[in-house]
This record gives C-alpha cells, sequence and structure tokens, in this order.
C-alpha cells in the first residue's frame, strides 16, 4: 500500500525553536567541526567561550521537528501497522538546502512544513517534504526540500513499467577533469551516538544493531545529514576559508549507506558562476571499495 497522496499540500502548524549556544556547540563538536567561527577552539568542548554563528546545517535540528511529525502521521500511511512497517523501510534518500542568514544563539526560529509530493519510484516511493524557517521579523532564514524514501511501497504498474523501460542515465554534475578540492573524512565509530544527541534524529537504523539488520543493512548507518555537514565542513574548510557565511546551498542524494568507521574521499569541481555566486559539485566516495555515498551534490557559495 502507497501514500495516501491526498495529503499532498498538508501544511504543519508552525513549530517555534529557541537557538541556544550549548546545541550549536554539540552539533559543531558532533560533525567534527573546529572552526573559530563556532566556538574559541581549544582542543576539547567543556565550556569554550562561544564566538559566533552556527553550522549552516544546523537548521537541520529545528526541521527535524517537523518532518518527523509530517512522515509519522498515520492517516498519511493508512494506519498503524503499515506505518511501523513503513518506519522501518525509510531511509533520507535527498536532502536540498538553502541559507538566507546566520543562525546564532539565541535566535528565534519559525518553522512550517507542507508535503511538496509524493513520487513513485518503482522500488518505493519519496516522500518530498518542503520546510521554510524565518526569524522573528518574518525574513527568511533558511529552506529545505527533505527527500524521504520508503522501500518497497507504491505503485505495481510503475514497478512493472520500470522493468521494461530502459534505465535512464542520471545527469552528472560533476566535471570530467582534475579536482579543486579534495578532503579525506574519518568517519568515528561512535558518530551516530553523537550525532543522535546533536540533531535530535534518533532513528533506531543509527543506533540500534537488530533493529538495521532487520531493515536489511549490515548493522547500524551513519545519519546521512551528519555525512553531508562532514562534507559541507570539508567544503567550508577548503574553499571557503573557513568562513561558513558565505555557503548559500548545499544538496546532494544519499545514494550508499555509509557505516561507522568508514574513510570517505570528497572531490570538489567548480561547474559554474552566476551573479556573485560560484556553483561546486561535489561527490563523496568510501575509500575501501570506491563506492559513491553522495552523488550529484551541489553547493553553491559567495564568491
Amino acid at each position: 500500500m502507497g501514500l495516501n497522496k491526498e495529503y499532498i499540500g498538508f501544511e504543519s502548524e508552525p513549530v517555534v525553536y529557541e537557538v541556544t549556544e550549548e546545541a550549536i556547540r554539540k552539533y559543531a563538536w558532533a560533525i567534527g567541526a573546529r572552526n573559530i567561527t563556532y566556538y574559541n577552539y581549544d582542543g576539547n568542548l567543556g565550556n569554550i567561550p562561544f564566538a559566533g554563528m552556527a553550522p549552516p546545517s544546523f537548521i537541520v535540528v529545528q526541521e527535524l521537528l517537523l518532518a518527523e511529525k509530517l512522515w509519522s502521521d498515520e492517516r498519511l500511511h493508512g494506519g498503524p501497522e503499515q506505518l511501523a512497517r513503513n518506519l522501518l523501510m525509510l531511509v533520507h534518500g535527498e536532502q536540498d538546502m538553502r541559507f538566507y542568514k546566520p543562525i546564532k544563539p539565541g535566535d528565534k526560529l519559525i518553522s512550517k512544513a507542507r508535503i511538496k509530493n509524493i513520487e513513485d519510484k518503482g522500488s518505493g516511493q519519496l516522500l518530498v517534504i518542503n520546510i521554510v524557517t524565518t526569524d522573528e521579523k518574518g525574513e527568511k532564514v533558511a529552506e529545505s526540500d527533505w527527500g524521504i524514501f520508503i522501500r518497497g511501497i507504491g505503485s505495481e504498474q510503475r514497478r512493472k513499467e520500470e522493468k521494461r523501460e530502459p534505465k535512464k542515465e542520471e545527469p552528472k554534475i560533476v566535471a570530467e577533469t582534475q579536482p579543486i578540492f579534495r578532503k579525506v573524512i574519518r568517519i568515528p565509530k561512535d558518530i551516530t551516538f553523537k550525532y543522535a544527541e546533536a540533531s535530535g534524529d534518533r532513528n533506531p537504523i543509527h543506533l540500534d544493531e537488530k533493529v538495521a539488520k532487520a531493515a536489511g543493512l549490515r548493522g547500524i548507518v551513519v545519519h546521512g545529514l551528519c555525512t553531508l555537514s562532514m562534507t559541507m565542513r570539508a567544503i567550508i574548510e577548503c574553499y571557503l576559508d573557513g568562513d561558513p557565511s558565505r555557503l548559500k546551498r548545499l544538496a546532494s542524494r544519499f545514494s550508499s549507506p555509509v557505516y561507522p568507521g568508514d574513510i570517505l574521499i570528497a572531490d570538489g569541481w567548480e561547474i559554474g558562476k552566476r551573479n556573485g555566486i560560484t556553483v561546486l559539485g561535489f561527490e563523496v566516495k568510501r575509500r575501501d571499495d570506491n563506492i559513491t555515498v553522495l552523488k550529484n551534490g551541489l553547493a553553491e557559495v559567495e564568491i
């Protein structure tokens, strides 16, 4: 049974979130950020004097509250039994974030979510949740599209058509040239627990070995947003001289699971410029088997 497409366009009530220094520190530390912008670095989290803004992807801490509420609505799934099954088969498929204003301690953020689309993909359905966040003045702070993929549901006819159709090659946004930056990203073995605590994302496939295996995975997997945020950190360090305020957009498809202890290689390319913005393409591969774990990565940065 597929998701109820009558819920396309459904909107949540707005949620207010007050940003704290502690929350920013926890998130920055979880993704391995040691940028002076986030706190005055002395090598330990402790009582570090706070120095500025949040990492741009910190916005997901606020957004997750709304996204999770929408994707967990029984009415969307058709009842409690189908909801329980779908949640086990749920993975984060893709993310597209736009950043308009830096987030700082004391900010009050107001977010509202809506179900933007439900797409049949043959092997499952993609639930797209759009979330817009503003400040108290009504000025836009960030906007994100969350692509939530639920395996094994959707149109049987679409699955049959997919088998008949030749597989379409996905557009490549990275240039076939030498990357302008390359960064090794080492995934700590305890990263899923740290990120769950910092982000609020406690999906058991990231924390419980038995649940992860029951979902068809070989073990607990790293949050897709954690991998993307660690890649964001690499872009800021390697290309933006450590200035996170210059990052205006970050998007990627989560193409393969990442596991605690993995070593990843992030490559980035310049693929265009327009109106004072440089467009970067990036991809991230696991070093051991060369499998791409972040695909069709896109970052827009101020020159």
